[in-house]
């Protein structure tokens, strides 16, 4: 009879253990300290003029794929940090066009930031309409929100980069970018040019 009381105490301890998640939640871990050491260099690097940027941001875009591979990027902050290194991915002029090296990360920064957002990080509304916009201009030529700002060299002018006339100002408000209006007071819109042949 005792046999049979310690098989059922031990029977529902390893109930009462196999039921206890031990997947902690995502708010029960710590921001990603590699990734916030690198947030503080490139913020840093940005205030100097005279220093020669990408080949830093190379370095630290590999080390964001590196913790994206090991699945160390995991929370709303980390998220966004992975997102601002990532977007910081050079232009280069390529037939007397701006291009980006790899337009790519810019998709990558943007699927991370509306990850963060919608997961209840409210920073990353800004940043997930701006990496989506910087997506869209160095692979199709126009943005969808209005985030992102060209300087024309023939005419010595800043625009706003061709907009998507089809984004309501609701669209653009949840990711808290201010409406048309306010944003042609800014600057005017550079017309969409369609490359030839197409």
């Amino acid at each position: 009879m005792k046999d049979s009381k310690s098989i059922v105490a031990l029977f529902s301890v390893l109930m009462l253990w196999s039921c206890v998640d031990r997947n902690p939640k995502i708010s029960d871990v710590s921001n990603n300290k590699e990734l916030e050491q690198l947030v503080v260099k490139d913020q840093e690097m940005r205030n100097n003029d005279t220093l020669v940027m990408e080949p830093i941001d190379k370095m630290h875009r590999h080390q964001v794929m590196e913790l994206l591979a090991d699945d160390q990027v995991i929370t709303g902050q980390d998220k966004f940090n992975a997102a601002l290194i990532l977007q910081h991915t050079a232009l280069t002029f390529c037939n007397e066009k701006l291009v980006s090296i790899s337009p790519e990360n810019y998709y990558l920064a943007y699927k991370l930031s509306k990850s963060a957002f919608e997961s209840g990080y409210k920073n990353a509304g800004n940043m997930t309409a701006a990496t989506y916009d910087r997506y869209l201009l160095y692979t199709e030529g126009y943005q969808k929100y209005g985030t992102q700002r060209i300087y024309d060299e023939k005419t010595e002018e800043e625009y706003w980069a061709p907009i998507d006339s089809n984004t309501t100002d609701e669209e653009r408000a949840i990711y808290m970018v201010k409406p048309l209006k306010k944003l042609l007071k800014e600057y005017k819109i550079q017309p969409f040019k369609k490359e030839k042949g197409n």
